[in-house]
């Protein structure tokens, strides 16, 4: 009997050391969430740093500052081949440098997300694939295939397989990424007229 009292008191000392050990635990994680969340990132690192590396090779920038345009403030019902669309000025020492569209296609099975970066006149100055999904149409992420949309404006001279060149292995990402490049510059310079951006 007197055996069995000091296992129930053992229980619950270590029951409690348990329990002060997961609220510190959750303490911690609590204030580094909270303090964190200020200067979180939007994107998981190794995507964040696509982005980084696509701007400074596109703008020279090291620092850029995303400045959110409200999803509210512009529909892209009217901009076919796009979804989960969203648009940031890129702000360089206080000056806008450019604008970054952020969307997704659907390839034969999956979406795939991209990133197109446009100068201030709604060019197109790089394409960056960020996510692909995908087992088969990958090549579409071949930066010597991605260079071609560079300096195409307004949604001109997109069209597949005259424009734009058709790439082996990707018959339907290519001309679903074509067509959601063209839309993107499309909204873009819609924005632009609207004076959303």
């Amino acid at each position: 009997m007197l055996q069995s009292g000091c296992n129930n008191s053992l229980c619950s000392f270590l029951l409690f050391k348990l329990t002060m050990r997961l609220l510190r635990i959750l303490l911690v994680a609590s204030i580094v969430l909270i303090c964190g969340n200020a200067n979180a990132k939007k994107y998981p690192k190794p995507i964040q740093k696509r982005i980084d590396k696509a701007i400074k090779s596109a703008f020279g920038a090291e620092e850029v500052k995303f400045e959110d345009l409200p999803e509210a403030s512009f529909d892209i019902t009217s901009f076919p081949g796009i979804q989960k669309v969203s648009v940031s000025k890129l702000i360089n020492e206080g000056n806008e440098i450019g604008v970054a569209g952020f969307a997704s296609s659907k390839g034969k099975n999956d979406l795939f997300d991209y990133l197109v970066l446009f100068d201030e006149s709604m060019t197109i100055k790089k394409v960056v694939i960020l996510v692909y999904r995908s087992s088969y149409g990958g090549e579409i992420m071949a930066k010597y295939w991605l260079k071609q949309f560079e300096g195409k404006y307004n949604g001109e001279q997109f069209e597949f397989n005259k424009d734009i060149d058709s790439i082996s292995g990707a018959t339907i990402s290519a001309p679903a990424i074509t067509n959601g490049i063209k839309s993107l510059s499309l909204l873009m310079v819609h924005l632009k007229e609207t004076g959303k951006l």
